[in-house]
């Protein structure tokens, strides 16, 4: 009998083994024609990534004949009108890439810097002085290169790729940038640039809440960066005041809209070094970007740009802000930053469309590579520490639940460094010491006096 049961288990093992690699085999066909990806190691391919090249291209009129002279022209122009040509008035500090107009010989004072592009010029390449050739064209720019296979920047940019590198170019040329690149953007800096960051649809005349109300809030919510929620259980548990977090919100919305222009158009005194970073923030829980510019001497924040794209024009937006701040453009106007290009680009479309020169100071990673990145990581590290202290009191909020939330905060946090917050290397005074705050010591009426300021000075209708 125990014999019979052995056979019968050994019988029944074997078909379920014979069950088993049937099974296996069609896993093993089906895995074969389905499109699941394989474990295989992966696989590194470059990519040709964003680089700007630091030089401005060449002008040269397209003129082969006929050379014209200024002189003749004034003198027809004098002729015809009865009257002599008067020079430009430019409203910037004017920088012209020749000083002189190739067409003519005209000095720069009777130059434009002709952001449309002028339709009788070529641009020529800085090193080797060969036509760029339109290689791309968007809706916001156009790049020009250089196509000179004895471009020296070509050879020397080729002259740094190791041997692996070099057999990878052989392969995918394209995936290396060599040739010398300029992008000429179409947009105009004043027509991108928003008049006012901050909105409000609550009037601060007539809200619910008194003054000293509103002065707490802005304390908490401000310097203490807690959060709108927190702040109205505070202000209940507290001072036995009941408000919503809506109602938070709103006023703080309020505050800002009306503050923006006392905190863009204050007098600041400024020195000419400037450092300039980009750090995030979650809004509507999708990443944003922050664009801080502050002045490294005065520790002053010139310039806080939220945008939802890290791009060339979000720079010169941020930029702007920084520049309108200044009554007279220092010819020694530095700005400190990464090694990120949209500033790169940003100081080129200056400098050609706009007229305006800077110079930029590279401070790439963690280690000093260059003398530049040695002598300013200092400079590069104070933004850094503002970042941190931005984040230290944002963190709590989590995030922001719209636009308008963050620009409302961000707005405030700036108005606080700027005019209330003491800082320990200024001999814990603010950056700007305001004379109508001397002798507050409360933090709200401090508040309370700063937008009583900003209200005397927003224009009646």
């Amino acid at each position: 009998m125990l014999t019979q049961l052995l056979a019968y288990l050994v019988k029944i093992i074997k078909l379920q083994q014979q069950f088993i690699l049937i099974l296996m085999t069609q896993l093993a066909n089906i895995y074969l024609h389905s499109k699941t990806p394989r474990l295989e190691s992966p696989t590194y391919r470059r990519f040709n990534q964003f680089k700007a090249d630091d030089k401005l291209p060449l002008l040269q009129a397209n003129i082969h004949k006929n050379q014209l002279n200024y002189q003749e022209l004034l003198v027809a122009y004098q002729a015809k009108h009865g009257k002599p040509l008067k020079p430009v008035n430019h409203r910037q500090a004017f920088a012209f890439p020749r000083q002189t107009c190739p067409g003519c010989g005209a000095p720069s004072q009777y130059l434009y810097a002709n952001g449309g592009g002028d339709k009788s010029s070529l641009l020529l390449c800085p090193d080797c002085q060969n036509k760029l050739e339109l290689a791309k064209q968007r809706a916001n720019f156009k790049a020009w290169r250089c196509n000179n296979r004895h471009c020296p920047n070509r050879k020397r940019e080729l002259a740094k790729l190791n041997s692996s590198q070099y057999q990878e170019y052989l392969k995918r040329p394209s995936q290396f940038k060599l040739r010398y690149i300029y992008r000429e953007y179409a947009f105009k800096i004043r027509q991108i640039a928003p008049q006012s960051s901050a909105q409000s649809r609550v009037d601060l005349s007539r809200i619910q809440a008194s003054p000293q109300v509103l002065g707490l809030i802005l304390s908490y919510c401000v310097n203490y960066g807690i959060s709108a929620a927190k702040t109205a259980a505070l202000m209940y548990d507290i001072h036995g005041i009941k408000i919503s977090k809506q109602t938070i919100l709103n006023y703080a919305q309020a505050v800002a809209a009306n503050i923006r222009p006392f905190l863009d158009n204050y007098p600041y005194q400024l020195s000419s070094q400037l450092v300039g970073d980009e750090t995030y923030l979650r809004v509507k829980g999708k990443w944003h970007y922050l664009f801080y510019f502050y002045d490294v001497n005065k520790k002053i924040i010139l310039a806080d740009y939220v945008t939802p794209k890290r791009t060339t024009e979000s720079a010169c937006i941020a930029i702007y802000q920084v520049l309108k701040k200044y009554q007279v453009i220092p010819e020694n106007l530095r700005f400190t930053v990464d090694d990120n290009p949209i500033y790169r680009v940003a100081r080129l479309y200056y400098a050609h469309q706009e007229g305006i020169n800077f110079d930029l100071n590279i401070v790439k990673g963690l280690t000093n590579e260059t003398e530049v990145a040695k002598e300013y990581r200092p400079a590069k590290q104070t933004i850094e520490r503002l970042n941190r202290s931005l984040k230290a009191n944002y963190r709590p909020m989590g995030g922001f639940k719209s636009a308008s939330g963050s620009i409302t905060y961000v707005t405030l946090y700036s108005l606080c460094h700027n005019f209330l917050r003491p800082h320990q290397s200024l001999g814990y005074h603010p950056p700007v010491e305001v004379p109508e705050l001397t002798g507050l010591t409360r933090m709200p009426d401090k508040w309370l006096r700063l937008i009583k300021l900003a209200q005397e000075q927003l224009p009646t209708a």
